[in-house]
């Protein structure tokens, strides 16, 4: 019954149009209340402890790692792209994934990514034939793999929840990622041909080495940040400011995209965003502490083996919950809510929390791209010119792509396992 309760007072403040971060915390404080807690003050105590962590410093430095990168790197990423993969059927939507890949191993944002990518690549995509419509959903399905493949915010989050390894799951993410991306590619050939779409104007060898020699320093940020976590040089959160310090240097000295002005009002907008996603962990904090507390996903983890104990089934159930959830709901929101509930499930299947967190980022990268809620899918409706209604069937089709590759990632878990395992 106080189950019910807990989870009906969140389900009231997010229909009412609470702020997500104020819902958590409401939730919390609402249900110690009715369940007599003599103090309430262990809300602000959680709260602070929550994110009193030198983990969470990652996050406002990747985020503004990422806004940085917006100043140089993108087009040069596109052109580095476009020079290997343009010349084949469907080359240029080809190109917009792998454009796509390269900006998600650097922003570690997809809705950053779609914006990127999507403002320079859609009315090119359009230009050349491909329906908007298609184009749209493309970009917001690759983008969205963005909290997939590493340095992903999403998965600083998860690592701290499940209280896991970051680096481990940066290393993991790489194979799911390009997996991932690979289904969109054979898809985007396929959609090429069959819509007859012309191929690309062949690139000279001088234009495939200045796209080389332009795009190899945007390349190293992902290097530079996974070999130095690996060779143990830095932590997951201090590699995130030298992100920061390389992103920097590429925007003011070496691209001089990014004047005094452009970068205070690039510092205003990260600190912005970081605050906001911040005040959100602090508040599930002690939404998570009182699941705890009245064994919550204990209770959950019953009900869920009372239905089946067959591993195969269960697996399927706890992906299209996240790809349900991932519909409704903001990816962090997700995380830090069902984390905590599916833990013990996956526990006792005897799943590799690892394997599970990307499993968990590849569901939600879906769902960022599924409607209603659709974020990546707004974004890059809004910079095409049309409505999210408009891009049915496509984004249907490009949905159900990156589903058939979620379900290979969660039954063959040496994709994600394999990379951190070679540096044990």
């Amino acid at each position: 019954m106080m189950t019910l309760i807990f989870f009906g007072i969140l389900a009231v403040a997010i229909i009412l149009g609470v702020p997500i971060g104020f819902a958590l915390a409401i939730t919390g404080l609402l249900y110690l209340m009715i369940d007599g807690a003599p103090s309430l003050g262990i809300v602000a105590q959680r709260m602070v402890s929550g994110i009193d962590s030198f983990t969470l410093l990652a996050l406002p430095f990747f985020i503004l790692a990422g806004d940085l990168m917006a100043y140089g790197t993108t087009q040069r990423l596109m052109n580095l792209a476009n020079a290997f993969l343009g010349q084949i059927r469907g080359g240029l939507a080809v190109s917009a994934v792998a454009a796509s890949a390269f900006f998600g191993a650097i922003s570690g944002s997809g809705v950053a990514t779609s914006a990127a990518v999507g403002s320079l690549m859609e009315p090119e995509m359009v230009k050349k034939g491909y329906s908007k419509g298609f184009t749209a959903s493309l970009l917001a399905g690759t983008g969205a793999l963005g909290i997939v493949i590493p340095p992903s915010l999403s998965m600083v989050v998860y690592g701290v929840a499940a209280e896991t390894s970051i680096g481990d799951l940066f290393l993991a993410g790489f194979i799911p990622g390009l997996l991932t991306c690979l289904f969109l590619a054979v898809y985007s050939i396929y959609r090429a041909t069959k819509d007859n779409i012309p191929r690309e104007r062949p690139m000279s060898l001088k234009e495939k080495g200045s796209a080389i020699k332009n795009g190899i320093l945007p390349l190293l940020m992902p290097v530079i940040i996974m070999g130095g976590v690996m060779s143990g040089i830095f932590t997951p959160t201090e590699s995130a400011v030298v992100a920061v310090v390389y992103a920097f240097i590429l925007a003011r000295f070496v691209y001089k995209e990014l004047d005094m002005k452009k970068l205070v009002q690039v510092v205003i907008k990260s600190a912005k965003s970081s605050a906001v996603l911040l005040f959100i962990i602090a508040a599930s904090t002690p939404f998570g502490w009182v699941m705890s507390v009245e064994q919550i996903p204990q209770t959950i983890t019953k009900w869920m083996f009372s239905i089946t104990s067959n591993d195969i089934i269960m697996m399927l159930l706890i992906l299209f919950l996240i790809l349900l959830l991932g519909t409704f709901m903001e990816t962090i929101t997700i995380i830090i809510i069902i984390t905590p509930i599916l833990l013990p499930v996956v526990q006792q299947m005897g799943m590799d929390l690892i394997h599970f967190g990307v499993i968990m980022m590849v569901g939600l990268a879906i769902g960022g791209a599924t409607p209603p809620l659709a974020v990546n899918l707004f974004v890059t409706t809004r910079i095409i010119g049309i409505k999210q209604e408009d891009t049915f069937p496509e984004i249907i089709y490009i949905c159900l792509v990156m589903t058939a590759a979620l379900v290979v990632i969660a039954f063959v878990p040496g994709l994600s396992l394999w990379l951190p395992s070679l540096f044990k």
